[in-house]
């Protein structure tokens, strides 16, 4: 289990959130809300500019969901895939392997005529020992995502996973 003290100074303007279930810890922008959703054996955890449970949604921030007992090699890239299509690639999709994790990301904007286009940081990190995806979306409106992507580095970049989960 993740404590204060195994954990490094968290960013400038960040501190850090537990998410003990899946003893993770992610950047959390000072002054933004988290919320905690288990519904049918999924686990959803968001950190938004937004409250939630005041809007019923957000428009700007993280959404991490955690799947659990993905057969190996074939959650991570799917959802690459899936998350890209039929929206507009930005840049070319990366991957990454770290340690027992492999990852994947694409930038994507999405179309909506009716709310305004936004932008998506896609990321899905998957542990083939143990069966768990885990698929982290910053979104923001795309006239705002110069500002927000400011805002989605730390928080992409600051979060800490346990091997185990």
């Amino acid at each position: 289990m993740l404590s204060a003290k195994d954990l490094p100074t968290a960013p400038a303007g960040y501190q850090w959130t537990h998410f003990s279930e899946i003893k993770a810890a992610f950047a959390q922008p000072e002054g933004w809300y988290v919320k905690e959703i288990k519904k049918n054996g999924s686990m959803g955890y968001f950190v938004s500019k937004e409250d939630i449970d005041n809007e019923g949604a957000f428009k700007t921030g993280l959404s991490v969901n955690v799947v659990r007992n993905v057969p190996a090699k074939s959650g991570t890239a799917k959802f690459i895939t899936q998350a890209s299509q039929p929206h507009t690639v930005l840049g070319k999709p990366w991957s990454n392997q770290n340690q027992a994790f492999a990852s994947f990301g694409v930038l994507v904007r999405i179309a909506d005529p009716v709310g305004g286009d936004f932008m998506t940081h896609n990321l899905a990190i998957g542990n083939d020992q143990t069966g768990t995806v885990y698929l982290l979306v910053f979104e923001a409106p795309a006239d705002h995502w110069e500002l927000a992507r400011k805002i989605a580095k730390p928080m992409l970049k600051n979060f800490l996973l346990d091997t185990d989960i």
